[in-house]
């Protein structure tokens, strides 16, 4: 029925047109006429004829092949044409119409509207709302070709344009994310009855920024460059992208990366895929950062699957520190040891992926330094070799380091035979880490959940004396004499916290210090908890007053150091009680200058030392001397040796003549006041009297 209709349009034009009749005017309506990939409805005909023939064919709805989709109040101007008894020629062609999303529009160019139904249209088309975009549209029998010429257009447009011309529309929030900045160069689009089958670009994004709502996107002074020609084949596409970034800022939840001239960012890929089935293979990839990384590859994603990337082979053939880990690791490791570190080096690796799972993965370091900020962690001269596999046992892995430090304690030249478990490691062999003038050594070593949120590590070996005087100026504390040696059984790390199962023994002053039930919660944290429990067994406390400079006591000390808590290293709980024991044959002798740090420290008077005859005496003979304190907070519970009248306790009991006695009164101290106390006798020998407390 519409062809009839179009075949008595144009005989009827085109006997009207003949001599044989003067008519200035025909105005037919017609309805809905159609032909191959193309349709219209509501359409009407104006003829003028005369000296200047106008046909002026007016269409409430006109549709054309996809991606251009349907056009309203569509008018067409035919000027200077002819009509045949087959064909409706216009050479002047002019058109108007309205878009719903891209606004009024016109173009002009030429058209044939034959009888069969073929059309023939070429058309320079123009946008109010787009200054800066120019289409041409050629349509034929079978065939359509589109091209967008692009000059300085405003990006912001771009949104509104890609809903219009996308069918079905985008699974891309558009209306959430803002764009800025100008866009130039070309696009393309052919294609038939069929739809869309070839598309090309060349296009270049200055000034370019972009950011979400959600504020998981953004971007700002970009310089992109866009090539991409994509095919259509058996149901699918099939084509090429390169992308070049040579400016500006980008920031990806959770990665922030720059650009710049100089080290711009590439992706090139070819690809084939097909977009109703959600499936994309990317058969070649080529990313590279300038001089810092590169990766190639291929990829397979199926979106209709969980998880979409299904297949993988991905070789980072060269990734260099500081920019590869600055850029693209860090932001994943906050909350980590890893999360601020200082880095050089060189890394390769390479994945595999099958079935949506990891199958294989290979790490390489070279001569790799790293160096926490915060001064708990770092190794230097790094290089080993990680080898898993999800199917078979992989090859052994090897890690090793010339230098490093864990908390400022030097650690040496050390080498490790590795063999990586489906989810875990463990030690092939026993090794030595040198820790100054001695070391720890490493009987077995296991480590299983990695993958998951609560890993689980053990470990056996021991500490071969270690002298306390290196280990002091390490961690930059007062000289202790003596060492440091013990077996480590069963240390564990699980659910955040390091403990160890046995007993540490710290051979220092001619004694021994005991600890226990050691207990380590997030040792790497910003504020790892220790607790655990002291024993103190006959130390030298001339070694120890003489370390300290706090004036020179002879004898012996014992005691303990119980229920002990701290939270980023510093003291918030503990019962600590040392005192002189009342057996024993030992020398008991305690100087002036010690008298009056002890009466500051518990905050008590010291018989009439310092005036009269007293003050002629260097040192006096002492029966027991001690102090305990019951942490809790910030407050301090003192106690001394024995209970003293008017409800104090005896700090220092004399014995001989001349005989002294130091009575403490004050029960409560703010614990940062006992400290700066201590300080203070320890470094100058000024001291608080105590007579404010």
């Amino acid at each position: 029925m519409r062809r009839l209709l179009l075949s008595i349009l144009i005989l009827l034009a085109a006997g009207l047109a003949g001599p044989a009749l003067a008519l200035d005017g025909l105005r037919l309506g017609i309805g809905d006429i159609q032909g191959d990939g193309w349709s219209m409805a509501g359409v009407s005909l104006d003829l003028s004829l005369g000296q200047r023939d106008t046909l002026d064919l007016q269409v409430e709805r006109l549709r054309l092949p996809e991606p251009l989709g349907a056009l309203r109040q569509v008018r067409l101007q035919c000027r200077g044409g002819g009509l045949d008894n087959i064909t409706l020629d216009c050479p002047q062609l002019q058109v108007t119409w309205r878009h719903p999303a891209l606004g009024y529009g016109s173009g002009t160019g030429r058209m044939a509207l034959r009888l069969d139904g073929r059309l023939d249209l070429d058309l320079a088309l123009e946008l109010e709302r787009m200054d800066g975009l120019r289409v041409r549209l050629l349509l034929g029998p079978g065939h359509w070709q589109a091209t967008a010429t692009l000059q300085a257009l405003p990006v912001a447009e771009l949104p509104g344009l890609l809903a219009a011309l996308s069918s079905p529309a985008p699974d891309i929030p558009l209306d959430d994310l803002m764009l800025q900045g100008v866009l130039s160069g070309h696009l393309q689009a052919t294609g038939g009855d069929d739809g869309l089958g070839h598309l090309s670009s060349r296009l270049s994004w200055r000034s370019g920024a972009f950011s979400a709502a959600d504020g998981t996107l953004a971007g700002e002074d970009l310089a992109m460059d866009l090539a991409m020609e994509a095919r259509q084949q058996a149901g699918g596409w099939r084509g090429r992208l390169d992308l070049t970034w040579s400016e500006g800022g980008s920031y990806i939840h959770p990665v922030y990366a720059e650009s710049s001239p100089e080290a711009p960012g590439r992706v090139g890929l070819t690809f084939n895929g097909s977009p109703q089935r959600g499936e994309l293979r990317v058969e070649q990839l080529d990313l590279t950062w300038g001089e810092a990384l590169q990766v190639v590859g291929r990829l397979h994603l199926d979106t209709r699957r969980d998880p979409p990337l299904r297949e993988a082979d991905l070789i980072l053939s060269r990734g260099r520190l500081p920019v590869l880990y600055e850029t693209f690791l860090q932001p994943f490791l906050h909350g980590t040891v890893l999360e601020d570190l200082e880095t050089l080096g060189l890394v390769s690796a390479r994945l595999q992926v099958r079935e949506g799972e990891l199958s294989q993965a290979a790490l390489t370091a070279v001569d790799v330094y790293l160096d926490d900020r915060l001064g708990r962690l770092g190794l230097y001269g790094l290089d080993g070799r990680f080898l898993w596999s999800a199917a078979q046992i992989p090859p052994t892995s090897s890690l090793g380091f010339v230098g490093g430090h864990v908390y400022r304690i030097p650690l040496g030249n050390t080498r490790l035979r590795l063999q990586l478990e489906q989810d875990g490691l463990r030690l092939l062999e026993p090794a030595r880490i040198p820790i100054l003038d001695g070391a720890l050594e490493v009987e077995t070593l296991k480590a299983q959940a990695l993958s998951t949120d609560d890993p689980v590590m053990e470990f056996d070996g021991r500490i071969t004396p270690i002298a306390m005087e290196l280990l002091a100026a390490a961690v930059d504390r007062p000289l202790f004499t003596g060492t440091l040696a013990g077996v480590i059984p069963r240390v564990r790390y699980q659910g955040g916290e390091l403990s160890v199962g046995g007993r540490l023994l710290i051979h220092a002053f001619d004694g021994l210090i005991m600890m226990r039930n050691l207990r380590l919660r997030d040792p790497f944290g910003v504020a790892p908890v220790l607790s655990g429990d002291l024993d103190i067994n006959h130390l030298d406390l001339a070694a120890i007053t003489g370390t300290f400079a706090f004036g020179r006591i002879e004898g012996r000390l014992q005691g303990h150091v119980h229920d002990l808590v701290l939270v980023n290293w510093e003291p918030v709980r503990f019962d600590a009680a040392l005192h002189t024991p009342l057996e024993g044959h030992f020398r008991r002798r305690i100087s002036q200058r010690a008298v009056d740090n002890l009466v500051s420290l518990g905050g008590g008077v010291g018989g009439a030392l310092g005036t009269g005859f007293l003050r002629f005496f260097e040192s006096f003979s002492y029966r027991q001397l001690g102090l305990s304190c019951r942490l809790r907070g910030d407050v301090c519970e003192m106690s001394g040796v024995a209970p003293a009248p008017m409800g104090g306790y005896f700090i220092v009991q004399g014995s001989g003549l001349p005989r002294i006695q130091v009575v403490g009164f004050t029960r409560q101290v703010a614990w940062r006041d006992l400290v700066h106390r201590l300080v203070s006798a320890v470094q100058s020998g000024e001291f608080s009297t105590g007579e404010d407390d």
